[in-house]
């Protein structure tokens, strides 16, 4: 018994030793009863736990979605993340998406237009709401794959970059409304292209 006690102080003197090696910087943060998020307090950015994303809520009509806050930035966003329906993050000189908005399951509006993306990674297809979206002046060649999940969009704007083709799949983007692919490197025959596969689209170019 005595040596059982013995391990029992050596593990917990162990394990003390090593959280208090934990850089200083990092927080545990608990949100709500239900999620738990990292804080970098020397880079004030919030981390989500990549295995709790909440579930998304209702699609928002034009007069609910106005009513909703812009939200500027990504700190104060996921400080109430299930409350975010409309994020710009236009002009940050962003090189990528920070992964903390794919955490975003409501969001659907989304700016990220005047940045230096060149890149739109898979996961962009998380965000199943998503009706606006507006990549304008970044560094696009091309949109991937799983964009053809976003069943809800309706409204799409990359223009200013440097895409020069459109996939077959984006004929699938059923609700579909208005394409802005202007000052890209697309023939005319491209745009005669994405008229045939979009016929209820305003495709702007």
């Amino acid at each position: 018994m005595l040596n059982r006690i013995v391990l029992l102080a050596f593990f917990f003197s162990m394990a003390a030793e090593i959280f208090a090696q934990v850089d200083s910087t990092m927080e545990v943060v608990p949100v709500d009863t239900s999620e738990v998020v990292m804080i970098d307090t020397s880079t004030e950015v919030i981390i989500p736990n990549p295995e709790i994303i909440p579930e998304a809520g209702p699609i928002l009509g034009p007069t609910q979605l106005q009513r909703q806050k812009w939200y500027t930035s990504v700190q104060e966003a996921m400080a109430k993340p299930q409350e975010v329906y409309k994020l710009t993050l236009t002009g940050q000189k962003l090189t990528s998406i920070p992964n903390q908005v794919f955490y975003f399951s409501n969001i659907q509006v989304l700016d990220l237009g005047d940045n230096k993306i060149k890149l739109l990674p898979s996961e962009i297809a998380q965000l199943k709401n998503l009706q606006v979206l507006i990549l304008t002046g970044n560094k696009l060649r091309f949109l991937p794959e799983e964009m053809k999940e976003m069943q809800n969009l309706h409204t799409l704007f990359v223009a200013s970059n440097r895409l020069v083709e459109f996939p077959a799949w984006l004929g699938g983007l059923s609700k579909l409304r208005t394409l802005n692919v202007s000052s890209n490197n697309l023939t005319s025959y491209d745009i005669k292209l994405l008229e045939y596969q979009l016929p209820r689209c305003e495709i702007i170019h």
